[in-house]
């Protein structure tokens, strides 16, 4: 219970410091898994629309995502042979698979106590600052800068997209780059974000007309007491 709610109010503060944007541009998203595989993600963003498509070594069930970060509305848009849409509640759904562990590894409570370090640098125009942290399985290394691309709100969904490593915290600036490893398998994952101001097409954002749309965020709460409800949540996203 304590665990829940902390998860819960560590979550919908950093919502509420994150969700607003102004950026309008291009998100690269480039992540190196412990297994050395490297999963792409482009994430374009207007306002508070968000596109976000997996390009290389994605969940290959979807096509894209689409996410308003004002209404918390979530959409799957499934590949092209489905053409199914779920819609959920961002936070509602991340908050479900971190109370019923239905991802192994995925948490909302941030595990790294970051700490300031004197080192900087400066990368695609952006100045950054290090931040190193650890926990009693990995240590990590962080470089934070400031934009108003909306990238540390989007890290919970992008972690159970299997898309950012572990590496979280509640910053006022962005995270830009981070780096993980295992204390015990010496292994790392590495992420890497480009960001690219430009202007972006709001058809990028409109929902396919002739696919069959599904509200698993009514679902949700109307059947928040169905002991089935975890097989259903786990069968239908396959996160």
């Amino acid at each position: 219970m304590t665990k829940s709610f902390s998860s819960l109010f560590l979550f919908l503060f950093s919502v509420s410091v994150f969700a607003q944007t102004s950026f309008e541009g291009t998100l690269n998203i480039f992540y190196t898994n412990e297994k050395s595989e490297s999963i792409l993600c482009e994430i374009k963003v207007k306002g508070n629309d968000v596109y976000i498509k997996q390009n290389e070594n994605g969940n290959k069930k979807y096509d894209r995502f689409v996410i308003n970060l004002q209404s918390r509305e979530l959409y799957t848009i499934s590949a092209h042979d489905r053409k199914v849409i779920i819609k959920y509640h961002i936070d509602s759904l991340l908050s479900y698979y971190d109370r019923n562990n239905l991802k192994e590894g995925f948490v909302l409570t941030p595990a790294f106590g970051f700490k300031a370090t004197d080192k900087a640098k400066t990368d695609g125009g952006i100045s950054m600052a290090k931040y190193t942290g650890e926990t009693n399985l990995n240590k990590a290394t962080i470089w934070v800068g400031e934009s108003t691309a909306p990238i540390n709100s989007l890290i919970p969904f992008l972690q159970l997209l299997g898309n950012w490593n572990e590496a979280d915290g509640l910053f006022k600036n962005q995270i830009l780059e981070a780096e993980v490893s295992s204390k015990v398998s010496k292994k790392e994952s590495k992420v890497k974000v480009s960001v690219t101001a430009e202007t972006v097409a709001k058809e990028m954002f409109v929902l396919p007309k002739t696919y069959l749309v599904k509200d698993f965020s009514k679902l949700m709460n109307e059947e928040r007491n169905n002991k089935n409800l975890k097989t259903i949540i786990q069968t239908f996203a396959e996160f």
